[in-house]
């Protein structure tokens, strides 16, 4: 074990003595310049301490940005970032991980470019167009992921990746049909990972290192992800998570530990609940032990350049405790996401007042805000006490003087320290008087502008609601009748209905049989509800038709208006009288009520239409006689529908069935059989009657109320 201690650390500092060896003679980047040599083509001069080395070059982002790799090449001086701002030129970004510099050009729009060398110049000239120019000077190559890296120890060099190390101890999938979490573990946190979407499936692919034995395996998934597959192919590690449909991914590491989850398009799903709802715009973002307020600089840049508006710009500001580094890899992430994942990781916390974030130590933040509450409680306790009076216009003085406080009890008074709910401080009160319905308030400043905009906001006109009622008796024939002709023609701009809206140009009025509902009665009892989809005239005329031919007539038509969620109820009936006895013997007279009853609650909703709570009951007199009590048939129906403001509700199927049957005929000869029907006279009767109601109500726009 000693030995192989001693190995590995023999190995390690020959490693990093050589890599000190590549640092003293590597060639370096003394600068970067860039000039507008034409008018579409921008020249970037790159200069060397030596004669510069031939990049790998290749385009990314559609054509947008230019990637040149120099192998064995310091970046010198060169900052990170090089606003360009010069023809099709944005700017140019400098990575170096300690063995090569990479030198990103983006640009405004799909470019051209050539390349030559001049001394210890590399002249990169960017012309606009799509069409890339390869010279012998610029070695094109297939895109391949770049790890920036503090630490040189930690690049794997060409003699590690040939020798094929494993890169992850561990990996894992949790999932359900709304999609799943791959967590991979890897040994190291500078292993090159990179995660892309290829068609229906996700690949993440470890550059240069293997996945154990152990470890490659195919784990089922259901719903969203089919299957999640771990391979090697040649050097690298491959896990492809397979997808069933469309879906959204988020990638990032944080020490070494690569999350991967992938989810259903926002489009196709509802967050839940727990699920906080990032808006951000997507960023993918990989630093190697970098510090914590420079990442932050970067992604306050990321968010100001891609604002739309003085509200998207963001400013960050860092308390002094916010220190330390940070080893991270987001893909694909919102940045608003990103923010809390770096926050969370360093135990750090943000408030945020308009487009500013304070960022410092979440126990900092706490106290602070524990401190603000406390100066606010100060404050409270030593502002004076001042007497409001707020009189009310539509509410009850009570029901807010139960609202404000909460207090469930008898007295007319509110405020006690005990009082949590309370709007009012711990030493305020307050009292109403109802006969002027006013309310009376003794508290500070602060508590009763809260009072006032409770009552701003409650004390409003109620809207009304007219609920119009048409009660009819009707024959069997015309119940019949209406319940195939619950449609009418009314033309001259007005509506055509017949299940549908329609219009026609003539100005003639007319009843036909292509109708809307059909409530046509054949059973003998029961209650059955329908909806009419004509105006209070078109109802009118059938009504009117229907006295006009002895088929029924209109018991009443009563109209109650009444404020939104408070009942209406309208009666019509008799008192039928019976003696009562008493225990003494003395008799007194009675009465039963014999009436039909409507009773209505209207509830209005948000988009203007009237929900009803009906009750109907229909009791009347069946004749008999229980020691002297009349007995009474009762129908009753509880019921809720939801209506458009002056559509109508019809309930029928209250039925009175008469029944009879009458002989007159000549004694002995009326019997005989077959001529005896020429003795006597026989009658049968069979009348039907049925009871139909027409609610409507209608919302009363009085031009004050507000919903």
């Amino acid at each position: 074990m000693n030995f192989l201690t001693k190995k590995s650390a023999f190995a390690y500092s020959a490693l990093a003595i050589s890599f000190m060896a590549i640092e003293a003679h590597a060639l370096a980047i003394q600068g970067l310049s860039a000039n507008q040599i034409s008018a579409d083509t921008t020249q970037i001069k790159v200069a060397f301490d030596g004669q510069p080395v031939t990049p790998v070059a290749y385009q990314q982002a559609g054509g947008k940005q230019l990637t040149l790799d120099f192998n064995q090449v310091s970046s010198g001086g060169l900052p990170r970032s090089m606003p360009i701002n010069r023809g099709v030129v944005n700017e140019v970004t400098a990575l170096n991980n300690g063995s090569m510099t990479r030198l990103m050009i983006d640009l405004k729009e799909q470019a051209s470019y050539t390349s030559t060398i001049e001394g210890n110049n590399l002249l990169v000239n960017v012309k606009q167009g799509n069409q890339v120019v390869v010279n012998p000077s610029v070695a094109p190559a297939s895109n391949q992921p770049m790890t920036v890296r503090v630490n040189p120890l930690l690049a794997p060099t060409s003699s590690s990746l040939a020798t094929n190390y494993e890169g992850i101890s561990a990996f894992n999938y949790t999932g359900n049909a709304q999609g799943g979490d791959v967590v991979v573990s890897l040994t190291n946190e500078s292993i090159p990972v990179d995660v892309q979407r290829q068609g229906n499936k996700l690949v993440i692919r470890t550059t240069g290192t293997t996945i154990p034995r152990h470890l490659l395996r195919r784990i089922a998934g259901n719903g969203l992800v089919a299957d999640v597959n771990a391979t090697n192919q040649g050097q690298n590690g491959v896990i492809t998570i397979n997808m069933t449909g469309d879906f959204e991914y988020q990638a990032y590491q944080s020490g070494s530990t690569l999350n991967v989850s992938v989810l259903p398009p926002k489009m196709l799903r509802e967050p839940t609940l727990e699920e906080k709802v990032y808006t951000g715009e997507p960023l993918s973002m990989e630093f190697q032990d970098v510090s914590v307020r420079t990442v932050l600089d970067v992604l306050a840049k990321f968010v100001n350049d891609n604002a739309s508006g003085n509200q998207g710009y963001l400013n960050i500001v860092a308390n002094d405790n916010v220190q330390g580094n940070i080893t991270l890899r987001l893909m694909n992430v919102p940045w608003d996401q990103a923010l809390d994942i770096i926050l969370k990781s360093k135990g750090l916390g943000q408030r945020k007042n308009g487009n500013v974030i304070l960022i410092a130590p979440a126990s900092e933040i706490a106290a602070e805000e524990i401190k603000e509450l406390e100066d606010a409680r100060r404050v409270d306790e030593l502002e004076p006490i001042r007497q409001e009076y707020i009189r009310l216009n539509y509410a009850k003085a009570e029901d807010i003087h139960e609202l404000i406080g909460r207090v469930g009890s008898a007295s007319s008074t509110i405020g006690s320290a005990n009082n949590h709910n309370s709007l009012l401080s711990p030493r305020g009160n307050a009292t109403f008087d109802a006969r002027t319905n006013t309310i009376i308030i003794n508290d500070t400043a602060r508590s009763i502008n809260n009072v006032r905009q409770l009552i701003e906001t409650i004390d409003i006109p109620v809207k009304q609601v007219m609920i119009e009622a048409r009660i009819v008796n009707a024959s069997d024939s015309f119940s019949k009748q209406l319940g195939v002709k619950w449609g009418f023609n009314r033309t001259g701009n007005k509506f055509d209905i017949r299940g549908m809206n329609g219009l026609s140009s003539s100005n003639t009025e007319s009843r036909f049989g292509n109708f809307a509902v059909d409530l046509g009665v054949t059973a003998t009892s029961g209650i059955s509800l329908g909806l009419l989809n004509i105006d209070n005239y078109a109802l009118g005329l059938e009504l009117s038709a229907m006295q006009a031919d002895n088929k029924g007539e209109l018991i009443s038509s009563p109209k109650v208006l009444t404020t939104d969620k408070q009942t209406a109820k309208i009666s019509s009936g008799v008192e039928i009288p019976y003696q009562e006895a008493a225990a003494s013997g003395a008799t007194s007279v009675s009465f039963k009520q014999a009436t039909l009853a409507l009773s209505a609650t209207p509830n209005i909703t948000p988009e203007g239409k009237i929900g009803l709570q009906l009750q109907i009951t229909n009791s009347a007199d069946s004749g008999d006689r229980v020691l002297g009590v009349p007995i009474l048939t009762t129908d009753e129906i509880n019921t809720n529908v939801v209506l458009e403001d002056g559509q109508t509700v019809v309930l029928g199927g209250v039925f009175k069935n008469t029944i009879g049957k009458n002989q007159s005929k000549v004694p002995f000869l009326g019997d005989l059989p077959g001529v005896g029907r020429l003795f006597r006279n026989d009658v049968r009767l069979n009348n039907k009657q049925e009871l139909l109601i027409f609610v409507t109500p209608r919302i009363v726009n009085d031009g004050v109320s507000r919903y």
